[in-house]
């Protein structure tokens, strides 16, 4: 399930389960890097870390190709910020759902030793995905 935030997007599992959100963009340079605010929570579970990207690093239109692919696809399809900090993992189980494991890593994603965090969000494959497209596209632009 989405729910628009007034500064960006979360998205909920089943009700008691995984929730992410993405919100508070922002550009601290007044450039292309864009940094995002990245809170995952699950049953006894939250992490917290702010995602830096280079204008988004092309997530929407990461999003809009699995929108497009609303009958499915095979293996994972991947999204990755630009110092590693929020991977998407993206898999369509070819019944009109696709399975979002969000995993964040911090403080510095890219260091080997960084600890690391995961939700797992269900979206329905058409409408669902469509209207995160859109959300995503408020939040990094």
């Amino acid at each position: 399930m989405l729910r628009q935030l007034d500064d960006g997007v979360e998205i909920t599992a089943e009700a008691g389960l995984g929730s992410v959100r993405l919100h508070c963009a922002e550009r601290p340079w007044n450039d292309e890097v864009l940094d995002l605010r990245c809170e995952l929570a699950d049953d006894g579970v939250s992490a917290v870390t702010w995602v830096r990207t280079f204008n988004g690093d092309g997530i929407v239109s990461w999003a809009a190709d699995l929108a497009e692919s609303y009958e499915g696809w095979d293996g994972v399809r991947a999204w990755e910020s630009l110092e590693h900090d929020l991977r998407i993992d993206a898999t369509h189980d070819r019944r009109g759902h696709v399975d979002l494991r969000f995993v964040i890593r911090g403080p510095r994603g890219y260091d080997p030793n960084a600890w690391e965090a995961s939700v797992m969000v269900t979206l329905d494959a058409g409408e669902d995905m469509r209207r995160l497209v859109a959300e995503l596209g408020d939040l990094v632009s």
